[in-house]
């Protein structure tokens, strides 16, 4: 026999149920960055602006915002703007020489090293225009933000690689044997440092594109050949 609810057709009362809570929308997530990268970040920002505006020109605030930082952050790691501009010597000059440390120079053959020595200076200063734009701020300065650590860190390595060109062709007798290691360093950086640094005022004032890929390759091979006829032995 039927039950009422069938006899009646109407379906049972549904059962009370208990309302499942509703999952909130997941907020997403801070990605928050390690100390030693933000420290990289307001850096490599600083090198920018420092290149761009000169010391006097550069602002912290437009440094923190390119590091997508902030001013807190900045002051945290490098206490003013001084001694950011300190901490922005040591990094260009550090990547310069870390770039040179990393050539394969065959000490076999002291000419061809040399001349590679030459090419890597003459090639750095064309990729990287910042570091000749920090260095005229800091003359302004009278290098003192480069007198304490800077030549011990950096420059005797740069010194030492030369050497030991020089030294091995020496030895091999190709070179002279009184070769001035220092003053062959300084014609190489003035060579080809000088022209990059001037590259607009002289190429205005003698009305020609030093920047064209000829007269650039032109010059570099005519730098190698200088530095080349000053260490050659010739007897």
């Amino acid at each position: 026999m039927a039950n009422e609810t069938e006899a009646s057709g109407r379906e049972p009362p549904a059962r009370a149920r208990t309302a499942a809570p509703r999952k909130r929308a997941a907020t997403p997530r801070r990605r928050i960055r390690a100390p030693d990268q933000t420290r990289e970040a307001l850096l490599r920002a600083a090198v920018a602006e420092f290149a761009r505006e000169g010391y006097g020109g550069a602002r912290v605030d437009r440094i923190s915002k390119a590091a997508k930082s902030n001013d807190r952050m900045l002051y945290y790691y490098f206490k003013s703007k001084e001694k950011l501009f300190h901490h922005v010597i040591e990094h260009c000059y550090a990547d310069l020489v870390s770039r040179e440390e990393a050539l394969d120079l065959d000490l076999a053959r002291p000419r061809e090293a040399l001349a590679a020595l030459v090419a890597f200076n003459w090639s750095y200063y064309w990729e990287h225009p910042e570091l000749l734009s920090i260095l005229a701020s800091e003359n302004l300065f009278k290098g003192r933000h480069v007198k304490n650590n800077i030549r011990r860190s950096f420059a005797n390595t740069q010194l030492g690689m030369l050497n030991r060109v020089i030294e091995s062709g020496i030895k091999l007798g190709l070179f002279k044997p009184d070769c001035d290691s220092f003053h062959i360093y300084l014609s190489i950086l003035s060579l080809t440092y000088f022209y990059r640094a001037n590259l607009y005022t002289l190429s205005s004032y003698m009305q020609i594109d030093l920047a064209e890929d000829g007269r650039r390759n032109a010059w570099l091979a005519h730098v190698q050949a200088m530095i080349d006829d000053l260490v050659r032995r010739r007897d």
